[in-house]
């Protein structure tokens, strides 16, 4: 094997190990996993909130009621919180007058509970959401 080869294999194995460990980095940040709660707008009734992270860097957003909607995050953490630009994909304002809105997502984290703040402004109206978020399964430590 000549030397430029040999160097090109040596830099493959050192970018494989720098994206195993910013992976593996990923599944130790505390909001990587599965999560369910209620959530609310002002005074109405409660719905369910499903989130789902397998990584800091973004996740699926779920609102299994009616009409039920979802869509994908992206954002990272701030601080000791994290923000989120949420793209409804499915049962959105686009598909239906009464879909879900896109929005932005102010989450925080302490152990197995998630604080969850939703806001959107739509036609010139603020509409926001606040609720609480638990974590579905085991923690995975590694």
């Amino acid at each position: 094997m000549g030397v430029l080869a040999m160097f090109a294999v040596a830099d493959g194995c050192r970018a494989q190990e720098d994206v195993a460990g910013d992976v593996a980095g990923s599944l130790q940040d505390a909001i990587v996993g599965l999560w369910s709660g209620q959530a609310a707008q002002g005074d109405a009734d409660p719905f369910t909130v499903r989130l789902t992270f397998v990584s800091p860097k973004g996740g699926v957003s779920r609102y299994p009621g009616e009409p039920p909607c979802g869509g994908m995050l992206v954002g990272d953490r701030k601080g000791d919180t994290y923000e989120y630009q949420e793209a409804i994909t499915y049962g959105g304002t686009d598909e239906k007058t009464d879909g879900c809105l896109n929005g932005l997502l102010r989450l925080s984290v302490e152990g197995d509970t998630m604080k969850y703040e939703w806001s959107a402004n739509y036609n010139g109206q603020d509409y926001s959401s606040t609720g609480e978020l638990k974590r579905q399964g085991a923690r995975k430590k590694r």
